[in-house]
Formats: structure tokens, C-alpha cells, sequence
């Protein structure tokens, strides 16, 4: 890492700065500000009573009631119901209270930039909420949670730019007791010793708070050109997070380079105690896990759904068994949270510690260690040595399988060919049972020689019939050829003859018909025939001779033979006559009828290009089917081959024989350890504290370090980062596992390289790299979770890396810049060239129906992901054509059914009402919304209506444009697509970041990937617009406007149960890889296939059932499925150990697990088959 790269991340942190609200608290033009000197208009005298409660009470609530005011205060109205609605979304994602008021003004000009600042000095943390009585009732609150701070930005800056040194005030805890005028007066005092201030004074005579109105920016500004003053008016608004503890990491960096490394050399494999987890993961999880300590960095690229947050509560729980301590960051509280709740669940939170705000939270770390140290609960037993030895048996199980399933993956060389062991197996599992196969010695006859017998057999079968036909002719043409001069000759004269013998059937038929016994006993008559025939027979027994050796065992030759040469034709014997004329007649025309096929097997021998080997190899095996009486030779054919191939590489080797049988050790084992994990890490975890707490007791006073107050050791209250400072070791046996945002890990830990042993980011692709770079270097190994197809930090559309514009213009190298610029610690860590791994998330949970994640699997994901099927059936995706008029960049009727829908029981859920999610292409229709939302309450205040909306307050409903929208998830997502067209009739295709023809697509996917239960979307967009959308696909690829079109098309298919557009636009979209399940082989119980011999001698099928194969559930595919006639629902599932799904090296094992026990789940009849078993 070179000091430029940190340069440019510097400016990146720095770039806005000035006009964030803790530089620039100006009210004008900021829907999230509001000057508080105006709340006097809808609430008499409500400031006063405010600030006289803000410093004389801990704890207190106000009303504003906001049915009745004057229409000229409607702007007014509007932001105080937008701070209580924005307020709400930022807590319930970070976990963050961010309304605030912020007091008095600071107005001073930038001695080098010439700007000016306009900044609070001291912020007091709020609450706003709604009024469930009365919905048009806001509360403002203050408790004892809510502290009050110095403006540290602010300190910051001041230090910074103008190198005045307030080290003394931003250091200052102000949440010891209440803040009082007489202490901020001090502060104030002090601050004017510096920037000399003139007049400062914030109260009356009669020491009342003094709230001014704010003036305008151009009067500030002027006042303040000759010397800084104190501006005595109030700023609420929302106060987000401030990054001075992140500012103060780059100071650091930067001054101190050369001390840090930004690597960490020989890396410890931690995983001593093995690969294991306290929870169920499926195998692409595990394969985390499994792989955890193979690179410094890890990527864990997780598409929506796909247990992310599992993810990292398994890795959590494996370091914890293997000693490791943890650093998890992320910006969101709650991405966290869910973390934590799962570690709850296992009873592991004792072990964590959450922090997002360093004041606040001080108290609670405090509380915890000093109640550790007065008693640490000791935990539940639990039988180690029997825990110790199935954690072996369960890694020797782990290995044999594994080892099992790589020999059945693995490609064998043969020759020059390269051939699948899970092909072999399939070949041989589909084909008909054989009592033995013909050995091919494969190192002689290759695939290609088989394929040329293969198109040699099957084309003498096609023009001759049969082996044995093919048999009789080669022994022909071996043996007898030279007893026939000419095969010609030989068929006309076979022609001849039964022309002949038709003849003289006629003339004895039609004689005894015509004279009767006159025709029989005419003497002279029949002296005539005989004349006759003795010529003709001459010419019958040389053609009988012939076709004698030529087919040695033809009975009805034999019996003429016998027969009729040695009888006279007396009047006595016509109808034997008859009759023998009859049988050679027929026997004529079968060698008349072989004349094609014979003269076709000559020219095949005269075509034949086959080397000697091969002609040696194909004769003895036509011989070898003749003698079995093989039906399907071809597949006969195939299927030695293949055998002989398993054979001569002893893939049935004996390490086969225990699979079958040890395959319930291994689901229990799993089971096992998943269970009994957490008491072993609860009772390892036990021993360390212990000892840390003797060790640090010995040293130090607990009591005094961990002070809730001051003591004789310390004269004042030491802060988390003093805390943890003073013995970072001890604070991590404490608690293993930290969670934070990326700014209170800076504010509180130590800027050390390689302090945690593993630091994981959540949603990395939402992560600035200049904001979590100082928590990066804190640890070993660099864990980062999130989605290359997701959004980037909400402020990346449309922005490049701005450089400072008084910066010195130096010659940057081009690494240093290219990896400034990555959108989001995710694209950075991508972006590295060595140490990196990605692993990949394969499974998604999300959806309740796999209608609702297709489209991005198909567009976004190559076709990847497998989702979960659905319980019931039932229409995931719902279509409005609303046709409303866009107008002022807001859509009244789309707006107007949102609300028709929320408040009706179109939305319920098994007569409950569900968690919603309202989402708007652009601010301006959300804010609509908001307002309509407000104003259907304030004119509809009756109890249901009330109910109704507290109870979607309740289950978390939000409305958010689609850039906020990254890490929700509600049953139901409402899509308001906004854009239509306007009153003239015109449509501006004009949709914002989603036309971003790079990134748009990753809005649009975030967007639709939301929805649990089902996705609603309303639409104004033409229609003509959107079924373009293959021509746009083809244009434009699956992204900006194209790939909208298309979803919008999608959900239209869906919503209409148009199964056969769907399937057409899910595979325009993935190029033909995603597949449906309609094409299934369906095979009755009288199949002659192994497959079947297999089942049934399973007594799996009976003479009512039926199998198919390649059946799909959801996203899973299984071999064969079982289910009875005329049912849908199979009741038995397949699979067999040579399927894809068991094809990840580290986590075969994991793959026989998560199948076996899902499908058992979903209530079917579950069976593996060993594929070698039945060999």
C-alpha cells in the first residue's frame, strides 16, 4: 500500500464535508432540517417550555399536535412528519437515533477556503415518535439514553484546517450528569479564548435560553467576514453519523506510514479444533467455513437471500470453539442484530458485545465486566470426551466421503479421451440390466474406435434387421463364399424358381377345379407334369443344395429334403404336392426377401475402413450379442465400454464398502456437534475469563479501571477507548466477538495492525473503502461479505473521486488511483491482485415462492442459484396497469392505490397484517406517498383506520426510494413505478440511475429481491414501452432501461399465470440456461432399466407407481423421483452419489446432510444410492 492511495482515500472522507449538517446547520432547503424558532407557530411558546426542560429535566415529552394549523405553515407540517418518517427508516437499519437539535450556531470563515461555517456546537440526541391514540399527535422526547456531545466534526475541523488545538473540549464526556447552561457557557468561554469571538452570551438577564430565528445564509455570511460569532438559534434535524473517529485513524495513518505494514505475514491457521459450527449450514456455507484460513481476504459473494447473516454466525461460532477473537462491522444496526439474535438463540451473546455509539454504550460494557467479576456464571455441562471423540469420528467420516465423492468427480484419461466417472455411472444406471458386460480392453479400443463400431452396427442393423441376421450373412461370407460363383445369379435364379412353382400351383389349382378327379386320374396328364417338373427340380435341389450351406440349420429345407425328392407323383399324392410346393414356395421368398440385406452386408465389407484391431475387436463382439441375444446392442456396446473404463481404474475400490452403512453415523455425528458446539465454546470461553479475570485482578482494580464514577485511581470517568486501551487482551477474552459500525470501531479500539483475529464486513458492497479502511488493517484475516451485483454506497451513481482543489496536482500512480476510486470496500477487496478468495452462496431462502427470485437468477446470477420451493401454490407476483399521469415527477393514482391497498384486506396475510415495503422510482413520489399516508390519516381518524396503521407501524412499514432500499426484506414489496405518461400524452423514458447502462441493473435487482410473500407492482409505463423489451435486451444486454422492461414484462407473465411468456423472457435473460421442469422422462414400473431393477429390488416401486427422472423441486434436482399414477406429488425422492450436487470437494459430505435432511423435511421419503454398489 502506497501513502498516495491514503491521500486520495483522505480526500474521498474529506470531499462534502462542508456541507454536511454538524459545518453546515442551515435550514433552507432541507426537507431534514428545521429551524426550531418556527415550531412556536403550530405550538405556542413550544421552545421555550423545550429549552427550559432540555436543561433542568433528565427525562421529559412534548406534544405537537398537527389536525388544525394555518395552510401558509403546511411546509412546516411536512417536515416535521418527514423527520418522525425518515427518523424511523434510519433506526430501524442502523440502529441509530438520529433526530437531534442542535444549539447555538457557530458562523466563522475558512481562512484558507474562504467558505463559511455554520456549525452547532452541542448536539442532544432525541426521539420522535407518532402518537398511537392519535395519529396526528407527534411526541418529542428526551430520556436518559438521549446524550448530549460536542460537535467533534466540528472540533475536528477546527483542528485541521485552522490548527487551533481543542484537544481539551472534544475529549469531554458531557453525559456524566445534566448538562447545564452554566457548563456550556464554559465551554463556550473557552472556545472564545481562541477564536475570539466577541459578544457570546446565550441567555437573557434572567438566564433564559435566547432562540433566535436563523437570518439568511448572505447576512450570517456578512456578519461573520470580519470575526466568528455565536449565532443563537436552534438547528432539528437529522444528525447522522459522524466519522471523526475515522478522520482521526487517516491523521495516524498518514503521519505515522512507515510504522504500519498493511499486511499481516504469516498468517495463523486457526482452525485447530476443526471446521465445525454450532448451526446448520448448507454446503455452500459450509465451504466457507471449510476454507476460512486459505487467504488473507475472503469474499463471500452472497446474492439476496442466500443466509448471509448464517454465513457469519457459523464462522463466528467456529472461531469462537477454535480461540479466536472477532471484529464484525457493518453500517447498519441492523444486519447486526440479526447476527446477534442468532447468537442468542444459541446462548452465546454473553460472549458479544454490540456498540454503536461509545458514550451510550460505556455504561452497559462497564456493568457487564464489573458483574463478571463479582460472579461469572458458570456454564451447563456438558460430556467432553464424548464430545472429543465424535468431533474425530465426524472429521474421518468428513474425509472418507469427500474422498468418496472426489473419486466420483474425477475426469479418467483413456487415451486421448477424458471421461467423466459420473457419466460412466448415469450410462449404466439408465441402461437395461446385464448378468455380465463383454470386457473391452481399453487400452487397445479407445472411445473414438467404440464410437466407429457403434456407427458400423447400427447401420447394418438399420438395413438388415438383426445380430443374428448380421451373424448368418458374416458366416456366409467367411465360409461359403466360394460355393456360390455369383450372389446375382443365385437371387435370379430364386426368383425364377418361385415364378415357377407360382405356375404350376395355378396349373394344378385350376385343373382339379376345372375336371375334378378327371384332372387327378389322367395318366397321360400326369405323365406330362412329371416331364415337367423333373426339369424344374433340378434346378430346386441345386438352389436347395446351395441354401443347405449356406444356412446348415434350416428345418424346412431339411424336410423337403426328405420328403418330396423321394416320392412320385402319383394320383395319390396332390395334396401332400400341394402342400410341400407351399412350404418351399415360402422358403423362397425368404431368400428372395434377404437379397437387400445380404447384398448391403457386402457392401458395408467393401466400405469397411476400420484398422484390423477394430474388425477383430467388432467381429468377436457381434458373435458375443448374437449368442446373448442382446436387444439394444448399441447401448450394449456403451455400457462394456464404460464398465471396462471403471474396471481398469479400480474406481470400485473398498474404501466403497462402508458408504451405505456409515451414512447414518454421518447425519449423526452432525447432529451431534451441531448441538453440543456451544457448550463447548460457553465452557472454553469459562476457563479463559476466569483466568483473565485472576490475572487482571492481580494487576489492576476492576472496579477503578471499569469505573462507573470517579475514584481515588481515577479522577474522572474513563472512556471505552481508555478502557480497552489500557489491556486490549483482557477487554477481548471479556467478550470474543465485537460488533460495530465502522466509526465506533475507530473511536474506541486501538490503531494497530492485526488486533482480532478475523475481521468480518457485512454488506461490503455498501461499505466505503475510505470509511472501513482503519478497521480493515485491525485484523488477520479480512472477511468480506456482500454482492457484486448489488448497490454501491447510495451517494456512487453519478460520482467520480473528487480531488481537492487547492491539492498540489503530483503524479499519482495509477494502482493507487484505480484502487481509491473502487466503489465500496467489497469492489476494492475484488480489485486485489494476490491473497484473495471468493467463495460462493448458492442457496436462496428469501422467496416463498421461486417465482419471485427467477428472474434475477436468470438475468443476474448465470441461472445459480437454487431457491426453496414452495409450501402452497399460489400467484407470488400481482400487475396493475394503473395508466396514471406523471405530473411534477410524482403519479397521484399509483400513489392512491398504494394507499387503497395498505388499508384494505387485499394485503392481508392469513388474515394478518404483514410487514410492507413501499418503493418509488424517485424521492419525489415517496415523499407523495408519505404525504397522502399523512393525509388519509389526518381526514380518516376513526379506530380501524387507526388500528390498521399502527399495526403496519408495527410490522416495520416503510417507503423508500429504490436507492435506500439494500437490506430490507418485507412478506409484501409495493412497487410504484412512478413514470408515465404526462398530460400531453408524451413518455420520457427517463428512470434516473436505473438508465446507468453499468450499474443501473443492481438497483433494479436489489429492488425486486426484496419480497418474502409476494411483489406488487404498480405501473403508468406504457405498455407498447414495455413489451420491447426483447428488442432492448438485444441492444442494450440485461441492464438500464432494458432489463426494467423486461421485469416488467416478467411480472406481467406471472401475474397472468402466462407460464410459456415467462419461461421465454427467464430464458432470453440467462441465454438459455434456465430450464424448466416439463420435460421429465416418465417411466412405468415395467421399464427394463437398472434403475428400475434397483428400485424395486429396494421394493421402492410397485406395479402402481411410476419414476421420473431428473425431477425438480424448486431450485433442486434429484435423480428419480416415485410417486403413484395419476398423482402429482411424488412420495419418494432419489438421489444417487454421482449428482453435481455432491461435486464441491471440501463439502460432499455437507451435500448428503443438507439433502437428506431437507427433503425429509418437506415430508418426502428420501433415499442416496451408491452408484458403486451396483456395478
Amino acid at each position: 500500500m502506497k501513502k498516495e492511495f491514503l491521500d486520495l482515500l483522505a480526500e474521498k472522507l474529506n470531499t462534502g464535508s462542508m456541507r454536511n449538517i454538524y459545518l453546515n446547520a442551515l435550514p433552507s432547503r432541507y426537507k431534514a432540517r428545521m429551524d426550531f424558532f418556527d415550531i412556536d407557530k403550530l405550538k405556542n411558546a413550544f421552545s421555550d417550555e423545550f429549552f427550559t426542560n432540555l436543561f433542568s429535566e433528565e427525562k421529559f415529552e412534548l406534544r405537537i399536535n398537527l389536525s388544525k394549523y394555518d395552510e401558509k405553515d403546511e411546509a412546516l407540517v411536512n417536515k416535521i412528519e418527514y423527520l418522525y418518517s425518515e427518523n424511523n427508516n434510519i433506526l430501524r437499519e442502523e440502529g441509530f437515533n438520529s433526530f437531534a437539535i442542535g444549539y447555538p450556531i457557530l458562523v466563522k470563515k475558512n481562512s484558507k477556503t474562504q467558505s463559511f461555517l455554520k456549525a452547532p456546537l452541542f448536539i442532544w440526541k432525541l426521539n420522535i415518535v407518532r402518537s398511537k391514540a392519535d395519529t396526528n399527535e407527534y411526541i418529542i422526547t428526551k430520556d436518559e439514553e438521549n446524550i448530549v456531545g460536542v460537535n467533534k466534526v466540528l472540533m475536528s475541523h477546527l483542528m485541521n484546517d485552522e490548527k487551533l488545538d481543542f484537544s481539551e473540549i472534544s475529549k469531554m464526556d458531557l453525559d456524566d450528569e445534566l448538562f447545564s447552561i452554566d457548563q456550556m457557557k464554559e465551554i463556550i468561554s473557552k472556545l472564545n479564548e481562541k477564536l475570539k469571538m466577541g459578544s457570546t452570551d446565550v441567555t437573557t438577564a434572567e438566564g433564559k435560553i435566547i432562540i433566535e430565528k436563523f437570518p439568511s445564509p448572505e447576512i450570517l455570511e456578512s456578519q461573520a467576514s470580519n470575526a466568528p460569532f455565536i449565532q443563537k438559534s436552534a438547528l432539528l434535524g437529522l444528525f447522522m453519523r459522524q466519522n471523526e473517529g475515522v478522520i482521526e485513524d487517516f491523521n495516524n495513518l498518514r503521519m505515522n506510514f512507515d510504522d504500519f505494514l498493511f499486511s499481516v505475514n504469516n498468517l495463523d491457521k486457526f482452525q485447530i479444533a476443526g471446521t465445525n459450527s454450532s448451526i446448520t449450514t448448507d454446503p455452500s456455507q459450509q465451504n466457507v467455513v471449510e476454507t476460512l484460513t486459505d487467504s488473507q481476504y475472503k469474499i463471500i459473494q452472497g446474492p439476496p437471500g442466500t443466509g448471509k447473516s448464517q454465513t457469519l454466525t457459523a464462522i463466528i461460532t467456529n472461531a469462537l470453539e477454535n480461540g479466536a477473537s472477532m471484529l464484525v462491522v457493518c453500517e447498519k444496526r441492523t444486519a447486526l442484530e440479526v447476527i446477534a439474535a442468532k447468537l442468542k438463540e444459541l446462548g452465546l451473546d454473553d460472549l458479544v458485545a454490540v456498540f454503536d455509539d461509545p458514550i451510550k454504550d460505556r455504561k452497559t460494557i462497564v456493568k457487564r465486566v464489573r458483574d463478571m467479576e463479582e460472579k461469572l456464571i458458570t456454564p451447563e455441562k456438558y460430556d467432553a470426551n464424548k464430545y472429543s471423540y465424535s468431533i474425530n469420528e465426524y472429521k474421518n467420516l468428513k474425509t472418507n466421503y469427500n474422498n468418496h465423492h472426489k473419486i466420483l468427480q474425477k475426469q479418467i484419461m483413456v487415451q486421448q479421451n477424458n471421461i467423466a466417472v459420473k457419466d460412466i455411472f448415469d450410462n449404466l444406471f439408465t441402461g437395461e440390466p446385464q448378468d455380465k458386460f463383454y470386457y473391452i480392453e481399453t487400452k487397445k479400443i479407445n472411445l473414438d474406435k467404440i464410437y466407429k463400431v457403434q456407427d458400423n452396427i447400427k447401420s447394418l442393423i438399420a438395413r438388415i434387421g438383426s445380430m443374428q441376421k448380421i451373424t448368418e450373412f458374416e458366416n456366409v461370407y467367411n465360409n461359403n463364399f466360394s460355393k456360390i460363383n455369383s450372389y446375382d445369379t443365385f437371387f435370379t435364379d430364386t426368383t425364377e424358381s418361385l415364378k415357377k412353382i407360382e405356375q404350376i400351383t395355378v396349373l394344378i389349382t385350376n385343373g382339379i377345379a376345372e375336371h375334378k378327379d378327371g384332372f387327378i386320374n389322367n395318366y397321360g396328364f400326369n405323365k406330362f407334369k412329371v416331364a415337367l417338373l423333373s426339369v424344374f427340380n433340378a434346378k430346386l435341389r441345386d438352389i436347395k443344395d446351395t441354401w443347405n450351406e449356406i444356412n446348415k440349420e434350416d428345418k424346412v429345407i431339411e424336410k423337403y429334403n426328405k420328403e418330396y425328392t423321394n416320392d412320385k407323383f402319383t394320383k395319390h399324392n396332390y395334396d401332400k404336392y400341394m402342400t410341400e410346393l407351399k412350404l418351399f414356395s415360402e422358403k423362397l421368398n425368404s431368400i428372395s426377401g434377404s437379397r437387400e440385406e445380404f447384398i448391403a452386408f457386402l457392401e458395408s465389407k467393401k466400405s469397411d475402413v476400420l484398422d484390423n484391431e477394430t474388425k477383430v475387436f467388432m467381429e468377436n463382439f457381434k458373435k458375443e450379442t448374437a449368442q446373448k441375444n442382446i436387444k439394444n446392442v448399441d447401448e450394449y456396446l456403451l455400457a462394456s465400454y464404460y464398465y471396462s473404463v471403471l474396471k481398469d481404474n479400480n474406481v470400485k475400490e473398498d474404501s466403497y464398502k462402508d458408504y451405505s452403512i456409515n451414512l447414518d453415523k454421518l447425519v449423526e455425528f452432525d447432529n451431534y456437534v451441531v448441538e453440543n458446539q456451544k457448550f463447548r465454546i460457553k465452557n472454553y470461553w469459562y476457563d479463559i475469563r476466569s483466568r483473565a479475570l485472576n490475572i487482571f485482578a492481580n494487576d489492576n482494580n476492576i472496579k477503578a479501571v471499569y469505573n462507573l464514577r470517579k475514584n481515588a485511581q481515577f479522577s474522572k470517568i474513563n472512556t471505552l477507548r481508555e478502557i480497552i486501551s489500557m489491556d486490549l487482551a483482557f477487554f477481548q477474552k471479556m467478550f470474543p466477538v465485537i460488533m460495530v459500525d465502522p466509526d465506533t470501531c475507530s473511536a474506541i479500539f486501538p490503531l494497530k495492525e492485526g488486533i482480532f483475529d478475523l475481521v468480518v464486513f457485512d454488506e461490503a458492497s455498501q461499505l466505503k473503502l475510505e470509511e472501513v479502511l482503519p478497521s480493515l488493517i485491525r485484523g488477520k484475516y479480512k472477511i468480506i461479505s456482500g454482492d457484486i451485483h448489488q448497490m454501491p454506497p447510495s451517494n456512487y451513481f453519478g460520482a467520480e473521486l473528487e480531488r481537492d482543489p487547492n491539492a498540489q496536482d503530483n503524479e499519482i500512480d495509477e494502482e493507487s488511483l484505480y484502487l481509491a476510486d473502487s466503489e465500496s470496500l467489497l469492489d476494492f477487496v475484488n480489485n486485489l491482485k494476490e491473497d484473495t478468495v471468493m467463495s460462493y452462496l448458492d442457496f436462496h431462502y428469501r422467496s416463498k415462492n421461486p417465482k419471485l427470485i427467477n428472474f434475477s437468477n436468470a438475468a443476474f446470477y448465470d441461472s445459480r442459484l437454487i431457491p426453496m420451493p414452495a409450501k402452497v401454490e399460489y400467484i407470488p407476483i400481482n400487475y396493475y396497469q394503473i395508466n396514471g399521469e406523471y405530473k411534477e415527477r410524482k403519479n397521484i393514482s399509483e400513489a392512491d392505490k398504494i394507499i387503497e391497498m395498505i388499508f384494505s384486506d387485499e394485503i392481508l396475510i392469513d388474515g394478518k397484517v404483514p410487514g410492507i415495503g413501499i418503493v418509488t422510482l424517485n424521492q419525489e413520489q415517496k415523499d407523495f406517498i408519505n404525504k397522502r399516508i399523512n393525509k388519509f390519516l389526518s381526514e380518516n381518524n376513526d379506530e380501524k383506520i387507526k388500528t390498521r396503521y399502527n399495526d403496519l407501524v408495527e410490522a416495520n412499514m416503510f417507503v423508500k426510494n429504490l436507492e435506500n432500499v439494500q437490506g430490507d426484506e418485507r412478506d409484501i414489496m409495493i412497487l410504484s413505478t412512478t413514470f408515465g405518461k404526462t398530460s400531453e400524452g408524451r413518455f420520457i423514458q427517463n428512470f434516473g440511475p436505473v438508465n446507468n447502462q453499468t450499474k443501473g441493473y443492481r438497483l433494479l435487482n436489489v429492488l425486486v429481491t426484496r419480497a418474502k410473500y409476494k411483489f406488487i407492482v404498480l405501473t403508468s409505463i406504457p405498455e407498447e414501452n414495455i413489451q420491447g423489451w426483447e428488442k432492448e435486451i438485444q441492444s442494450q444486454g440485461n441492464n438500464g432501461k432494458a432489463v426494467f422492461y423486461a421485469y416488467l414484462a416478467y411480472a406481467k407473465a406471472v401475474s397472468e399465470n402466462n407460464s410459456e411468456t415467462e419461461a421465454r423472457i427467464l430464458n432470453v435473460l440467462s441465454k438459455n440456461k434456465f430450464t424448466q421442469n416439463d420435460s421429465n422422462a416418465v417411466y412405468s414400473s415395467s421399464n427394463n432399466s437398472n434403475i428400475m431393477r434397483i428400485l424395486k429390488e429396494k421394493k421402492l416401486v410397485s406395479e402402481t407407481d411410476e419414476v421420473i427422472k431428473n425431477y425438480k423441486i424448486g431450485g433442486f434436482n434429484l435423480d428419480y423421483a416415485i410417486r403413484k399414477q395419476g398423482e402429482e406429488k411424488p412420495k419418494v425422492v432419489i438421489d444417487i452419489n454421482i449428482n453435481d450436487s455432491f461435486s464441491q470437494e471440501n463439502v460432499s459430505y455437507k451435500a448428503i446432510i443438507y439433502r437428506r435432511n431437507m427433503f425429509k423435511n418437506m415430508g418426502y421419503e428420501y433415499h442416496l444410492l451408491n452408484a458403486t454398489e451396483y456395478i
